[in-house]
């Protein structure tokens, strides 16, 4: 038995998934096992997988998003440990090595994660130590850190986790197609033990043109939605939490409105303005949009 799964979901993946690939093979710590899910890819993802079939565990399913690629995942394997790789990401040499050795040295300890470098789509890192300075960095408006007291955006492509402690908890929620499936699994996994996190970079997180399609449409902004109404029923009763959570959705409900203006649909675009108005009336900016939603054309 593997100490370790690797659990890569893939949907049309064929432009990094090599290199994904090829980082896991480089480990210096080799005792794992990879499963590869195929989330109903249509591009040449499976056959590039098909290549690798005598070192990986190929799983075909029809598509469910990246959270219920990586339960189906988890499902099949049987090792101590989970991680999960991204497909367009990469990991160095010694991630796993690292990480294994301070889950088995800390018992109490249920997740380990690590910084990141970013990569450019040719592979160059373009930033270095991005966790730690965005942690070093003064954010404006709410955060997550101010909703929990601790930093709860953790990449999927940078931890260890004890699978006895993500079985426990259900694993990620499939609902949360494409947006908070990473934060909600860390608001859940925390109470159940210690995180460790390792200033060192062990994974480099590509941004490329493709990989933020899901950013600024109906769909995220619906999970996004979901993901925030589910945080408020997890903090009924807490008055604090629930303003900070009602500036998250006013956000929210500006943004999208104004992803509707830019689209021409400027009765939509107004009901989310105004509903961001509702849970959160002292922002000017989301004024200005209604402005210019309600405006006459000329």
């Amino acid at each position: 038995m593997p100490l370790v799964n690797v659990i890569i979901p893939v949907y049309n993946g064929e432009r990094f998934l090599r290199e994904s690939l090829e980082s896991v093979f480089a480990q210096t710590f080799q005792d794992y096992e990879i499963v590869c899910v195929d989330d109903g890819s249509k591009d040449s993802s499976l056959a590039i997988l098909n290549e690798y079939r005598d070192r990986i565990k190929v799983v075909q399913q029809a598509n469910t998003g990246q959270a219920g690629a990586r339960n189906a995942g988890a499902n099949i394997g049987i090792a101590t440990y989970l991680t999960f790789l991204d497909q367009d990401d990469r990991w160095y040499p010694q991630m796993l090595e690292r990480q294994v050795a301070v889950l088995e040295a800390n018992p109490e300890a249920v997740m380990v994660h690590c910084d990141m470098d970013w990569i450019d789509e040719t592979g160059h890192v373009t930033q270095r130590s991005l966790v730690s300075a965005s942690r070093r960095s003064a954010h404006n408006g709410v955060t997550m850190p101010q909703l929990v007291g601790w930093d709860p955006c953790i990449y999927p492509s940078t931890m260890l986790i004890r699978r006895v402690a993500f079985d426990r908890i259900g694993g990620f929620d499939p609902e949360l197609r494409s947006y908070g499936e990473d934060i909600d699994l860390m608001l859940r996994l925390r109470p159940e033990g210690r995180f460790i996190f390792l200033e060192e970079c062990g994974t480099q997180y590509r941004k490329h043109s493709t990989n933020f399609s899901g950013s600024g449409t109906d769909a995220m902004f619906r999970c996004s939605e979901k993901f925030f109404r589910k945080l408020k029923g997890c903090y009924v009763g807490d008055k604090r939490k629930q303003a900070l959570l009602d500036r998250f959705l006013a956000k929210l409900y500006s943004d999208w409105g104004k992803m509707k203006m830019r689209s021409g649909l400027r009765g939509e675009a107004q009901r989310l303005l105004l509903r961001s108005l509702k849970y959160y009336p002292w922002q000017l900016r989301t004024y200005s949009r209604l402005i210019r939603a309600t405006a006459p054309r000329f």
